[in-house]
């Protein structure tokens, strides 16, 4: 059974996208599709900085 690495940025873009959907709820943002791109640029983000941490991390431990 292999192992695959976990894609961090999807998981983040969909994470982004989902508080951005929780803040059109509650009334933060007037319009969804924008609520949801302001969601998923964060996100994006924090999964490459997620990804970099977690390879950086990796290499440590290697060596």
């Amino acid at each position: 059974m292999s192992k695959e690495a976990p894609n961090y940025v999807i998981r983040g873009i969909f994470i982004g996208a989902s508080i951005g959907v929780i803040g059109y709820l509650v009334g933060f943002l007037p319009n969804l599709p924008r609520a949801i791109a302001l969601g998923m640029v964060p996100g994006f983000v924090a999964g490459i900085t997620l990804a970099r941490a977690h390879k950086t991390k990796n290499n440590d431990e290697s060596e």
